[in-house]
C-alpha cells in the first residue's frame, strides 16, 4: 500500500538559465518559456491531489508554486532551506566568462568538489547538508499524503542523493526546468522511485 508520495519539482526556466549564468540566491525571475512551463506543471501535478507544497523562498522557485497552488488551493509554504546552492561572488557572471577568467574554479565546479566553496559562498557539502535536513524534516512532519517540493537544481541532487542513498562523489542527479521526480513509500518503509526527472508534461516546452 502506498503511504506517501514526495514530488521533488524544478523551478521553470529562469533568465539566469536562458542567460547562461550563476544565480544562486540571486533573485532571477523565470522567463515567458518559464512561466509556460510552470502552468503545464500545475496542470500535470494538480490530479495527483497535493497534501502540501513546499517552496523555495527565491522568487522562480514561488512563482513556479502558484499555479499548483491556484489549481489546488492550497497555501504555498516558503522555505529558504530549499534554495540553491549560495554562489556567492559568482552570481551574475556568465559561464563562459568564469571559465575564461577563473579556469581553477571553473575546473572545480565542473568536477563538483565537494569543498570548493566561491567567495562569499557555499559548499557543495554544506549546501547537501542544508538540504538533507530541510528534506528529513519536511518528510518527519507529513508521513502520508503527496508532499510537492519545488526547489532547484543543485539542491535537489543533493536532496536525491540523500533521500536514495548515493554518496558517490561522480554521480549527478539532473533535473531539466520544471522536471519531476517522484518517490515513493510503500508499506513497511519501502522506498520505491516511480520517476527521475520527469519532463512528459512539457511536450514542446524544453530548450
Amino acid at each position: 500500500m502506498l503511504t506517501r508520495t514526495l514530488l521533488l519539482v524544478r523551478h521553470g526556466e529562469s533568465e539566469g538559465n536562458a542567460g547562461r549564468m550563476f544565480t544562486g540566491h540571486g533573485p532571477s525571475p523565470l522567463t515567458a518559456l518559464g512561466e509556460r512551463q510552470a502552468e503545464a506543471l500545475g496542470a500535470a501535478l494538480a490530479p495527483s491531489a497535493p497534501s502540501v507544497i513546499y517552496s523555495s523562498d527565491l522568487p522562480r522557485a514561488l512563482s513556479t508554486a502558484a499555479p499548483l497552488a491556484a489549481r489546488t488551493g492550497l497555501a504555498v509554504v516558503a522555505d529558504h532551506r530549499l534554495r540553491e546552492r549560495d554562489m556567492g561572488a559568482f552570481v551574475g557572471v556568465r559561464f563562459e566568462v568564469l571559465e575564461a577568467e577563473q579556469p581553477e574554479a571553473w575546473r572545480a565546479l565542473l568536477a563538483r568538489d565537494p569543498e570548493f566553496t566561491p567567495p562569499e559562498g557555499e559548499s557543495h557539502r554544506r549546501c547537501a547538508a542544508r538540504m538533507s535536513a530541510a528534506v528529513d524534516d519536511i518528510l518527519a512532519r507529513h508521513a502520508t499524503g503527496t508532499v510537492v517540493v519545488v526547489s532547484h537544481g543543485v539542491a535537489i541532487h543533493h536532496a536525491l542523493r540523500h533521500l536514495l542513498g548515493a554518496n558517490d562523489a561522480g554521480l549527478i542527479l539532473a533535473t531539466e526546468n520544471c522536471g519531476v521526480h517522484r518517490l515513493e513509500w510503500r508499506e513497511f518503509g519501502v522506498l520505491r522511485v516511480a520517476a527521475l526527472n520527469d519532463t512528459s508534461h512539457l511536450v514542446g516546452l524544453l530548450r
